[in-house]
């Protein structure tokens, strides 16, 4: 979704004049930069900028911004956004305009909001040029999104598909908006442009399945469930997106009365690949279809999960939000999910050493600002990776420079990510504390179903003069072992793309008595 590449060539193309009255040095480091050196020229430009005495000022904004350029192309975009936040500080003009340029492209790269602020704050997009403008356009629109401005931000948008009708990002964005706007009908026409545009992609390509699963919420919500089934079955096993899309599409098979699919549907998120996520609804969803078949043995059973896996996490989450907490000790609890995490997919059991179940921390931090904020934590520390690799004597200065830098990001961004933490837990904790409470109206419904169910079968017995000394005989595992899940296995472990296939073959009791 973004097209920067035109826009940094464009950007190359700033006339060097300041810098051309100081001799070799500064000769040398613009010829390392045009012959692709970036290593050198940043170095180079570095030592221009901050240890040269006899630069002018305007001399060394300048040597500023081409470190920035240089940096942004060793993929150090962190790093690069302070040389040119100086520039953009010290300097006006043509350079202060292409720095601020650079920094939209920075801060979309790295998706950081506090960056992102500020440029928008200093840039005049009347300044920019069309790509960048077009992005520029994008950013807006997803900050005030953020922020609730949901009217301003598809203004922006309409302006930024009157440059790039057919901008991917600017659709996909549209869309999102008018569906938090309870706008169904907008919602589809962006998301329907958007998922045309990835019909000759693979089924497995990430930003189809992005733009499936988007337009399915949209015909959801506009209570299309059929329309909506058929995108929702389109997310391929391996997609990041398929486990969410398989509760959505329970709702909507739910919704359109089709129970037994809804239920063979639902099967897929109690498999062992998934033991280890948070994800309560799908036990009270799968409680509440059964209830309306009448299976009331199955829902107890499902209830009588839910509270052998939550019961205790609420509790521990409660008792941990109770407690007074920092953000850096919350950060903790992060870094032990992460570890712990990467542990588990090399195959090895490894301990915990949360204070939180593993599963909630796990799935909280692949939901909405904590994910980003961690993918942002990536960021840094793969740029951190890449400043240990200058080790040359000559880098040296370079080298203290970025990782003073990034170890500063680091630490802020750790904060942050502990605070976004601490928003989700109490979050959950609400949800739980709800959802505890459809618990017990779920247990009420059970039982009197129950109660119907053995009184039913008493007349019955009644009626066909039999005795009534056991009511339920009939009730065996063995009936519903041949009328539960039809299930085709499959060999091996559980990988997310051999996750096994189900079938619900219950039938509706509700139907029988």
């Amino acid at each position: 979704m973004k097209n920067t590449f035109a826009f940094l060539f464009l950007t190359m193309m700033f006339p060097v004049t300041a810098l051309a009255q100081n001799g070799n040095a500064i000769s040398a480091a613009q010829k390392s930069f045009r012959d692709g050196q970036f290593r050198k020229s940043a170095v180079q430009f570095y030592n221009l900028a901050f240890t040269e005495k006899n630069l002018k000022p305007q001399e060394k904004s300048a040597a500023r911004y081409y470190l920035g350029l240089s940096l942004m192309k060793l993929k150090m975009n962190q790093a690069a956004a302070f040389p040119l936040i100086i520039t953009t500080r010290e300097s006006s003009g043509t350079l202060a305009q292409k720095a601020l340029q650079n920094l939209v492209v920075v801060s979309d790269r790295l998706n950081d909001t506090g960056l992102l602020d500020y440029t928008i704050r200093k840039v005049d997009p009347n300044n920019l040029g069309e790509v960048a403008r077009d992005l520029y356009l994008n950013r807006l629109a997803q900050a005030q999104m953020n922020k609730g401005e949901l009217d301003p931000a598809l203004e922006n948008l309409a302006a930024a598909l009157r440059l790039q009708p057919h901008n991917e990002e600017s659709l996909y964005l549209q869309g999102l908006i008018h569906l938090k706007k309870n706008q169904a009908e907008p919602a589809i026409a962006s998301l329907s442009t958007l998922l045309d545009r990835y019909q000759s992609r693979p089924a497995t390509d990430p930003k189809r399945g992005l733009a499936s699963i988007a337009l399915a919420r949209a015909h959801y919500q506009g209570k299309n469930f059929k329309e909506a089934i058929d995108l929702y079955r389109e997310i391929p096993k391996d997609h990041p997106a398929y486990r969410d899309s398989q509760i959505e599409l329970t709702w909507s098979l739910f919704r359109s009365a089709q129970f037994r699919s809804a239920m063979s549907t639902i099967q897929t998120l109690h498999t062992p690949y998934y033991e280890n996520f948070y994800d309560p609804e799908s036990l009270i969803l799968r409680a509440i279809i059964l209830l309306f078949v009448c299976q009331n043995d199955e829902a107890d059973k499902s209830l009588q999960n839910f509270t052998r896996n939550y019961t205790q996490a609420y509790s521990q989450i409660a008792q941990y939000n109770k407690a007074a907490r920092t953000a850096e000790s919350n950060y903790k609890q992060i870094d032990a999910a992460r570890r712990h995490l990467n542990i588990i997919k090399k195959g090895a059991a490894g301990n915990y050493s949360g204070e939180i179940p593993f599963f909630v921390v796990r799935t909280l931090m692949d939901r909405g600002a904590l994910k980003n904020k961690i993918t942002y934590l990536k960021e840094i520390e793969e740029e951190i990776k890449r400043a240990e690799s200058l080790r040359q004597p000559s880098e040296k200065g370079l080298r203290t420079y970025i990782q003073k830098i990034l170890l500063k990001r680091q630490a802020n961004a750790q904060r942050e990510a502990g605070q976004l933490l601490a928003n989700s837990l109490r979050a959950t904790e609400e949800e739980l504390s709800v959802l505890s409470g459809d618990l017990n109206l779920l247990r009420y419904e059970v039982l009197n179903g129950k109660k119907k169910q053995a009184r039913s079968e008493y007349i019955k017995k009644i009626n066909n003069g039999e005795a009534h000394s056991r009511i339920d005989h009939d009730n065996s595992r063995n009936f519903y072992i041949s009328n539960g899940n039809r299930y085709w296995p499959f060999e091996g472990e559980y990988w997310r793309d051999e996750i096994g296939n189900y079938q619900y073959l219950g039938v509706n009791t509700c139907e029988t008595e």
